[in-house]
């Protein structure tokens, strides 16, 4: 790669920092905002908000955003608003961020930022939903009282993550359950010798689960579904944002339900990073920046 180019890495996870790490292995200029409580062996300096425009190309973290309307920074200090970084960001820069809603696409529009959502490419969702799956059943293993194996287990959705998951889980020998909405889906599911049931006929149906996953980041499991599941059934949430799962109501009757975010930057932030890092060098190929 014979183009060098100056990256700032902003907020984030271990993915971020990692992230930082390989692209100055690559030989590029790195800076980092919003990661304080790492210090890199690396070249890598740290730049105040005001110096955004020191870098040819911004990457934000994934998911963009931690609650609503403030960056996705936990190694950070402080606290900042996601509109007071998206409008520190010169116009005509390039902006890489994984996870951004319509708001934040519908303001870098109007600041002229040119933002990609790199987690929209198909490469890196496959490879983000290893590490995702790796890590719901390592902690499954964990916090399961039972063993996978035999167990039964309902997975909801059959997206990337979902699919992928039935897969892993079938091959440790757990008895295996898949809920979907669509008729594809589930000629999909009967082909892999899997059970299916529909996502919107849950109720009545979730007695013998052991172990329930959801991937589907809408409301599936609210209390009619709650009332359905055995008290040892364990609930793992993957979906972004509020989830799937009514966790107040699980809490009141004594369901134990984890809502599990951003599992690649807890258990492989190297794989993690390696695979944004990739994608990013191909959209910057495809549009002739490297």
């Amino acid at each position: 790669m014979n183009k060098k180019l100056t990256f700032g890495v902003v907020g984030g996870d271990m993915r971020q920092i990692f992230l930082a790490k390989q692209l100055c292995l690559d030989e590029h200029n790195v800076f980092s905002f919003g990661i304080d409580r790492f210090s890199f062996k690396e070249d890598i300096k740290q730049i105040s908000i005001a110096d955004f425009s020191k870098a040819d190309i911004i990457i934000l973290p994934m998911p963009v955003q931690r609650e609503k309307g403030v960056l996705n920074a936990p190694l950070c200090n402080t606290s900042y608003k996601l509109d007071l970084i998206i409008n520190s960001i010169p116009s005509k820069k390039i902006v890489f961020a994984g996870g951004v809603t319509e708001d934040i696409k519908n303001q870098a529009k109007r600041n002229e930022i040119l933002l990609y959502d790199y987690l929209e490419r198909e490469e890196l969702a496959v490879l983000n939903a290893i590490p995702t799956c790796e890590g719901a059943i390592e902690l499954a293993m964990r916090e399961l009282l039972i063993t996978l194996h035999g167990a039964k287990v309902l997975v909801i959705g059959n997206g990337r993550i979902g699919s992928m998951l039935s897969d892993d889980l079938s091959a440790l020998h757990a008895k295996v359950t898949v809920s979907a909405r669509s008729p594809k889906d589930f000629a999909w599911i009967t082909s892999k010798g899997l059970n299916y049931l529909n996502t919107n006929d849950l109720i009545g149906k979730l007695s013998d689960f052991d172990l329930i996953i959801n991937t589907v980041p809408a409301p599936v499991i609210g209390i009619s579904e709650l009332m359905c599941i055995k008290e040892s059934c364990l609930i793992i949430d993957l979906a972004s944002n509020a989830g799937g799962v009514d966790f107040d109501y699980a809490e009141k009757i004594g369901i134990r339900a984890i809502h599990a975010l951003s599992l690649p930057g807890k258990v492989a932030p190297i794989s993690a990073a390696t695979a944004i890092k990739n994608t990013i060098y191909t959209i910057l190929q495809e549009e002739k920046v490297l």
